[in-house]
């Protein structure tokens, strides 16, 4: 009987490990990059979620809402880093307190438009398709394939263009970049805007299997922190192995246990992982150094 799940158990640890992914790649760049312990995550991807129930409400069409979503997460972002966040860069507590007092403001006005009740957005692609005689659901694999071109695109744009060459100048050492000519301020400005607009995308992904209440963007604040934190802040593809460890593991455990115990079996790995250093932040710290240390000798 295990072996004949076998299919459906595998998909669903691919879905998990995405969403891991995915609700963790915009605080990549806030918390991860920018160092903003940015407790308003939860709540951009909270906004991502109702602008495109709103948008269905009001046109009928879900793509429209998950396509504007990103734009209206992006844009509260950049409002919050403009209005508040760019004065607390050097000061870590004090952002701390701001990103969690703008949270509550936003989960308050959230509920105060929509209502606590339950809302649900409508699955754009419905139905399921066979794959060796079981049905997988075409809007998970949509996730999963969501997630991997945004990953690899996001890869590639901070390797390969100009604003990801002054962004990662800019997190290695601010002083130095604003000397040549780079502009710190709005290198920083893109970076948290960015990071919100894909809160918001994944927010507008994920609503379709969820059920919206303003404490939507709650269930996921705790395990994007720890994504990030144990892949390596700054380290994408570090998020990736973490999202992946993490998502699978409590995907295979839920099969095993109830959900309670999983998610506290997968806190435990998670500080763990955090006392061991990250995984492969480590790693690339030690390839970057490996050089300089053969040119010395």
């Amino acid at each position: 009987m295990i072996l004949g799940f076998l299919p459906v158990d595998s998909f669903n640890v691919i879905v998990l490990a995405a969403v891991f992914v995915l609700v963790a790649t915009g605080l990549h760049f806030t918390f991860g990059m920018l160092n903003v312990v940015n407790l308003v995550h939860g709540e951009l991807i909270l906004i991502g979620a109702y602008t495109t129930l709103q948008v269905q409400k009001t046109t009928g069409n879900v793509l429209l809402g998950m396509a504007l979503a990103p734009l209206v997460a992006g844009v509260v972002g950049l409002a919050m880093e403009r209005g508040v966040l760019r004065f607390l860069y050097e000061r870590p507590l004090d952002s701390l307190l701001a990103t969690f007092g703008l949270s509550v403001i936003i989960r308050q006005v959230v509920q105060f438009i929509f209502s606590p009740n339950p809302q649900t957005v409508r699955n754009p692609i419905g139905g399921s398709f066979l794959l060796g005689g079981f049905n997988i659901p075409w809007w998970r694999l949509v996730i999963v394939l969501v997630t991997a071109v945004l990953l690899v695109g996001l890869i590639q744009f901070l390797k390969r263009s100009r604003f990801g060459l002054h962004a990662r100048a800019t997190v290695a050492n601010p002083v130095l970049a604003e000397t040549m000519g780079i502009n710190s301020a709005a290198v920083r400005a893109g970076l948290f805007t960015l990071g919100s607009a894909i809160a918001g995308l994944a927010g507008a992904m994920l609503a379709p299997i969820s059920t919206l209440n303003p404490q939507f963007g709650l269930l996921f604040l705790v395990n994007s922190f720890l994504v990030v934190i144990i892949g390596g802040k700054g380290s994408l593809r570090g998020l990736v192995v973490a999202g992946v460890v993490l998502g699978g593991t409590l995907a295979a455990l839920q099969f095993l246990i109830s959900t309670v115990l999983a998610q506290i079996l997968i806190l435990v790995i998670a500080i763990i992982g955090v006392r061991v250093r990250p995984l492969l932040g480590l790693v690339r710290e030690e390839r970057e150094l490996r050089p300089l240390r053969s040119t010395t000798v």
